[in-house]
């Protein structure tokens, strides 16, 4: 199993409690007072990698009644895919959403796209899920693949040292060195429009951020690190040798059972009923409203 989480402080932490309180409040019409005092609160054992840095909090709310949407999370990732000029690297339990898709295509039809590099289970948890999620992303990465025109795209699987499934819950993106986001959303349907959702967003594109962003590359050098079974600091040497993260990761990576190791992903043969669900996205419907839209 591999996650991953965000702690943080000040005003930021306020904001985010106003933002629970509220959605209790929508969903059990109970009132909960604020924490009048969180001074000493930050855990022992905790190293912060950022201080005294600027945050966004990104917010997914869907159309119910008495309630105003918020599609922010979705605008924040068509953003900042839109922003990358050399790497995305990003960890998702799924990869189904059409519209990020649709984003990522239009960067690799350029002349010289960034690279993505996207960190996936092999397959999603349960009985249903499988057969919602991973037929979605066998669709959307063949559609990908064929526009990929310079090799800039690619899904891995985490594995362990004897070559077991590494179950990835992790939802966070790190753009080139200057955008951090973690948070409750994967790149699927619901996520950006039907489930309530909070990320948050950490940039360091203003002047006198050097510090922050070499904290920005140190984290996503730390998590291949992880995947790869290498120390961050050869990660980061390696990648400046291949000048390239998918030619450091080719390089790096080794047979399953033999070491932790990042597999490529392979898209399944699908059936004709696998590719209908798919298709109408019938198990990861975009709103309320189209839940039963592809049954009718």
């Amino acid at each position: 199993w591999h996650d991953a989480t965000s702690c943080f402080d000040g005003p930021a932490a306020k904001a985010l409690g106003d933002l629970a309180r509220d959605r209790w409040r929508i969903a059990s019409g109970e009132e909960l007072s604020p924490v009048s005092d969180g001074a000493g609160c930050w855990p022992d054992v905790l190293v912060p990698r950022f201080r005294d840095v600027p945050l966004a909090i990104a917010r997914t709310r869907p159309e119910i009644p008495d309630v105003h949407p918020s599609f922010e999370i979705e605008q924040m990732y068509l953003d900042l895919i839109a922003r990358a000029r050399r790497v995305i690297y990003a960890e998702s339990q799924y990869f189904a959403s059409r519209r990020i898709a649709q984003a990522i295509a239009k960067r690799l039809t350029e002349d010289d796209p960034p690279e993505i590099v996207i960190v996936n289970p092999v397959s999603a948890e349960g009985w249903l899920e499988p057969l919602a999620m991973d037929t979605a992303r066998a669709r959307l990465v063949e559609a990908l693949q064929r526009l990929d025109h310079r090799g800039r795209f690619r899904i891995y699987h985490p594995l362990t040292d004897g070559g077991a499934e590494i179950y990835v819950h992790a939802k966070l993106m790190i753009v080139d060195d200057i955008y951090l986001r973690v948070g409750s959303s994967n790149f699927n349907n619901r996520s950006m429009r039907l489930d309530t959702e909070c990320d948050v967003v950490l940039a360091a594109d203003r002047p006198g951020c050097d510090t922050v962003r070499a904290e920005i590359i140190a984290l996503r050098d730390d998590l291949l690190g992880e995947h790869l079974s290498l120390p961050p600091q050869k990660v980061s040497q390696l990648i400046a040798e291949h000048g390239s993260l998918i030619a450091m990761i080719e390089a790096s990576r080794g047979p399953r059972g033999q070491g932790r190791t990042l597999a490529p992903y392979e898209i399944p043969e699908l059936n004709g009923l696998q590719i209908w669900m798919a298709d109408n996205e019938i198990m990861d419907p975009e709103g309320p409203e189209k839940i039963f839209e592809p049954l009718h």
